[in-house]
């Protein structure tokens, strides 16, 4: 990088789902000093959730020649449930095919997820996401499929017509569940799956308690990224309570 430009350690691209209000605002706030970040938006005009999650990322080709020439040493796509429906081998293996046909490497949010659990030695974790109880079900195949004991899961609503109702559940009624839901649950990780879902101060206020990691879907893509792409955490290097980035709770007050 060059030093005294924007980005001078690096920029990292986001694609993000089209109405989606909180991955790059959480994404951005975990990027240490001197990084960079590019977004595009992933559009569909699929009226029903679960065709427009798919068509998400089976036009993500299109979505990401969006940046056209911009240099970018990762990108990260925030959107978990494409992968829960759409099954892991298929999609990583299609990500795979285009990070070489672009020579930019490309981490699905749920492949970070795994890295991320993977990283920290877990095997057993607790669900949590505001998904419909379909997807949420989804997630948890997803998971168990991928060898990891599910110990407990929990949709914040279940009976929800549009996964995009996400975006107006109340991050206070949220934290309120998700705390009462694991207050005595024992899990090597705890994993609020969904992107959407403002997460960042239901995970700083958890990590104080929980005997295991909190981990969302935005925290684990933004460590999975700046991994792939050989950037040092830096100031936001990990702590006993948050093994994979820290620090960065003190700029909460600002989002």
């Amino acid at each position: 990088m060059t030093d005294g430009y924007y980005g001078r350690h690096g920029t990292l691209g986001l694609a993000t789902p089209q109405a989606n209000p909180t991955a790059e605002t959480e994404f951005r706030t975990l990027l240490p000093a001197g990084v960079a970040c590019a977004t595009v938006r992933m559009a569909s005009t699929q009226s029903h959730p679960s065709d427009r999650l798919r068509a998400y990322f089976l036009d993500i080709a299109q979505t990401l020649d969006r940046f056209d020439t911009l240099t970018l040493q990762a990108i990260g796509l925030a959107c978990t449930g494409s992968s829960y429906l759409l099954g892991h081998e298929s999609v990583e293996t299609s990500l795979a095919e285009l990070s070489d046909r672009r020579g930019q490497p490309i981490v699905s949010a749920a492949a970070a997820i795994e890295r991320a659990l993977v990283h920290l030695g877990a095997q057993s974790i607790a669900l949590i996401c505001p998904y419909p109880q379909w997807l949420l079900d989804a997630a948890q195949a997803h998971w168990q499929g991928r060898g990891f004991e599910v110990v407990d899961q929990l949709s914040l609503d279940p009976a929800q017509g549009d996964t995009r109702a996400i975006y107006d559940l109340s991050p206070a009624t949220a934290s309120q569940h998700i705390i009462a839901r694991w207050q005595n649950m024992e899990a090597d990780a705890y994993l609020i799956t969904g992107t959407g879902l403002p997460t960042l101060r239901i995970i700083a206020e958890l990590s104080e308690t929980l005997p295991g990691p909190v981990l969302s879907s935005n925290l684990c893509l933004a460590w999975a990224t700046q991994q792939i792409a050989h950037i040092a955490p830096a100031e936001l290097g990990p702590t006993t309570r948050m093994p994979l980035l820290a620090g960065w709770e003190g700029c909460l007050e600002r989002l």
